[in-house]
C-alpha cells in the first residue's frame, strides 16, 4: 500500500495553537517549545503533551516574533530565531500526530494570512533546514486559501460573488475577502485587527467575574496574591468561554484572596462582555468593503474560521449586520490545518511556495503531486469527535466530512502505470451477494436438511421395530459369564443383579420367560461377547421398558463451520 499511495499531513501555524491533521487524526498544542539537552524538542504545555515530563528551556510568545532579526533572548541568555523555532515546533507536532512513525510523503504548512514576504521567506527558509523536509516535501500558503478548500470540501461555498474569509485567531482577527467567480482570487491585501481576538475575550470575561466578586466584597484587589489567583481564574475563564459555545451555562471555580467557591457564568453574560469589541470588528469589515470598492449586497458568504467562530453570538451578530449567509467547518480551529492536508494531497497550486528541493529527483516528485485539479469535491472521511481530555489529540470519525468517494484526498495521487489494482471501479467491486444467496452456502444448507430427514427416518424405523424380540448386541452386555464357556452350553437364569435401567422399570425377571428362547444360547456371537447376557435382555415385550443394549448411536448432526459469511465480500 505504500507504494501506491502516499498520505499526506497538514499543519497551521497560529500565534496561540498550533495544528496537524492527518487521514486518521488531529492533534493541537499550544505555541510553547521546551528544549532539552539530550532530546528532541517538546511542544505544548504538560497537561496536554505527556512527554514533558522532565525540566526543560521553555520558550513562548515566538510565533508572533516570527521575522524578527534580532530573535528571542530565553532564560539562559540564549538567543533563538523564532522561525526556527517554528520549524522545531511542527517538527514536534508532526511526529506526534504520525505517532512516532515517518512523516508523510506530502506536508503543507499553512501561516497567518496577514503575514508580510519577510515572515513567510525566513519560515520557508528554516523549514528547510528540517532534515525530513530537507528534500522539498513542503508546501507553504497562507491560511485563508486554505480554510476556503476545506470548506469547499464541508460544508461548501459559493462559486459566484464576493467571500469574506474571518479568521478569528487567539491575538488577532484577519478579514481576507475572494472572489468566488474568478478561483477564489484574493482581493486586496489581509487586515488584521486586534482588537476582538481570542485573549481579548479571555479578558472581558475576566474583567466580568472580578467586577461581580468585587461589588460583593468577596475579592480583595491590592492582596500580594491576587497577581496569581488572576491568572488562574483567566485560564478558569478561558475554559468557561470554550464551554459557553456549546452551553447556555457553566461553573467556573474561583479561588481569589477573599473567595474561594464556584461561580455560575451564563452565555447571556458572555454575550455582553464581548458585544463592544464585536461591533468594533464588524465596522472592520465594511471598511475592507468599502476600501476595495466592494458593497455589503455583493458578499455571498462570511467563512468564519478559528476558535472565536465557535462562539454562537459572534456567528449570529455577523450573519444579522452584514446579511450574508454563514460559511464554517465543524471544527473551526482545524480548518486551516485541514486545508493545508487537501492541498498536500494535491500539490502546490499557483501563488503557493513549495521548499526548493536539495536532492536528485524530488523535483519530479514534486511536479507529479500536481495533477488534481482544484475545484469543489467532497473530501475524505475526516472529522474529529468529542475529548474530554487536554491531551489535544482527537482521533477521526467519519460524519463530518463526506465519504471517500473522489479523488480529492489525504493520500497524493501517483501516476497510474503504478497503481497495483485492476481496473474495475471501486463501486462495482463493493457490490457482492448476500451471504444466505451464495451457492456453497445453499449446498450445505441442503446436505443438512437431507440428514436431518434421514435421520428422522431412522428414529421413526426404530420405533416401529421396538415390539419384535430381538436379540441383544454382541458385546455391550453389562453383566458378563465366565468367559471359559463353550458356544454351545445352556445358560439358566442368571444369577447376576440386572442393569439399572432394567431395574428402574420394576418388572421381575420373570416376566420375561417367554417360550420362545432364541436369547438362551449366543451361539454366532463374537468371541470377545461370547459371555451369557443377562436374563433382562430376553427380548422384552413392547410393554416393559427393559432396554437391550444400546445399538450404534444415532448419527449425530453434523456440526460444520458456522455460517459466517466471508468477510472480503458483502461486508464491504
Amino acid at each position: 500500500m505504500a507504494d501506491v499511495e502516499r498520505s499526506a499531513l497538514g499543519l497551521s501555524i497560529g500565534a496561540t495553537n498550533l495544528a496537524a491533521v492527518t487521514a486518521e487524526r488531529s492533534v493541537t498544542r499550544k505555541s510553547v517549545l521546551t528544549l532539552y539537552r539530550q532530546r528532541p524538542p517538546e511542544v505544548g504545555v504538560p497537561s496536554e503533551n505527556p512527554k514533558l515530563n522532565e525540566p526543560g528551556l521553555v520558550i513562548s510568545d515566538f510565533v508572533d516574533r516570527v521575522g524578527d532579526p534580532d530573535g528571542i533572548v530565553v532564560a539562559d541568555g540564549t538567543t533563538h530565531r523564532s522561525e526556527t523555532l517554528v520549524a522545531d515546533a511542527l517538527r514536534a507536532l508532526a511526529y506526534t500526530a504520525t505517532e512516532g512513525r515517518g512523516l508523510p510523503d506530502s506536508v503543507a504548512v499553512t501561516h497567518p494570512t496577514h503575514w508580510g514576504p519577510t515572515a513567510v521567506d525566513s519560515v520557508r527558509v528554516a523549514l528547510g533546514r528540517v532534515a525530513e523536509w530537507s528534500r522539498g516535501q513542503v508546501t507553504l500558503l497562507p491560511d485563508s486559501p486554505a480554510a476556503l478548500t476545506a470548506l469547499q470540501a464541508n460544508p461548501g461555498v459559493p462559486n459566484r460573488g464576493i467571500i469574506a474569509v474571518c479568521d478569528f485567531g487567539g491575538t488577532g482577527t484577519t478579514v481576507t475577502l475572494h472572489d468566488a467567480g474568478d478561483g477564489y482570487r484574493a482581493i486586496g491585501s489581509a487586515v488584521r485587527h486586534r482588537e476582538f481576538s481570542g485573549d481579548l475575550i479571555d479578558q472581558a470575561l475576566l474583567t466580568h467575574v472580578v467586577a461581580e466578586l468585587s461589588s460583593a466584597g468577596s475579592f480583595d484587589t491590592s492582596a500580594t496574591s491576587a497577581i496569581g489567583s488572576l491568572t488562574r481564574l483567566r485560564g478558569a475563564c478561558r475554559h468557561a468561554k470554550e464551554e459557553l459555545s456549546s452551553a447556555i451555562a457553566t461553573t467556573l471555580t474561583a479561588d481569589v484572596p477573599g473567595y474561594r467557591g464556584d461561580i455560575r457564568i451564563t452565555r447571556d453574560e458572555l454575550d455582553e462582555a464581548i458585544r463592544q469589541p464585536l461591533d468594533g470588528f464588524i465596522a472592520v469589515v465594511h471598511e475592507t468593503l468599502g476600501r476595495n470598492g466592494i458593497r455589503v449586497e455583493d458578499l455571498t458568504a462570511l467563512a468564519l474560521v478559528g476558535g472565536g467562530a465557535s462562539i454562537p453570538t459572534v456567528t449570529t451578530t455577523l450573519a444579522e449586520q452584514l446579511g450574508a449567509p454563514i460559511v464554517t467547518a465543524p471544527r473551526p480551529q482545524l480548518t486551516a490545518a485541514m486545508g493545508a492536508a487537501l492541498r498536500a494531497a494535491r500539490g502546490p497550486a499557483d501563488g503557493e511556495t513549495a521548499l526548493a528541493p536539495t536532492a536528485a529527483g524530488t523535483i519530479a516528485d514534486a511536479t507529479t503531486r500536481s495533477d488534481i485539479p482544484v475545484q469543489p469535491a467532497p473530501a475524505p472521511a475526516l472529522a474529529w469527535s468529542e475529548t474530554d481530555d487536554d491531551s489535544g489529540i482527537v482521533p477521526l470519525r467519519p460524519g463530518e466530512y463526506p465519504e471517500q468517494s473522489s479523488t480529492v484526498g489525504l493520500a497524493a495521487p501517483v501516476p497510474q502505470a503504478s497503481l497495483g489494482r485492476d481496473s474495475q471501479p471501486v463501486a462495482n467491486r463493493l457490490v457482492a451477494d448476500a451471504w444466505y444467496r451464495r451457492p456453497t452456502v445453499v449446498m450445505v444448507a441442503t446436505a443438512l436438511a437431507v440428514l436431518a430427514l434421514g435421520a428422522a427416518i431412522m428414529i421413526t424405523l426404530r420405533h416401529t421395530s421396538g415390539g419384535a424380540p430381538t436379540a441383544p448386541a454382541p458385546g455391550v452386555s453389562n453383566a458378563p459369564a465366565t468367559s471359559n464357556e463353550s458356544p454351545g452350553d445352556t445358560q439358566g437364569p442368571s444369577t447376576n443383579p440386572p442393569s439399572s435401567t432394567a431395574s428402574d422399570t420394576g418388572t421381575p425377571s420373570s416376566t420375561t420367560s417367554e417360550a420362545p428362547t432364541t436369547t438362551t444360547t449366543t451361539t454366532e456371537a463374537p468371541s470377545t461377547t461370547s459371555s451369557a447376557p443377562p436374563t433382562t435382555t430376553t427380548s422384552a415385550p413392547p410393554t416393559t421398558t427393559t432396554e437391550g443394549p444400546e445399538g450404534p448411536g444415532f448419527p449425530r448432526f453434523p456440526r460444520g463451520p458456522r455460517g459466517y459469511p466471508d468477510p472480503g465480500r458483502g461486508y464491504r
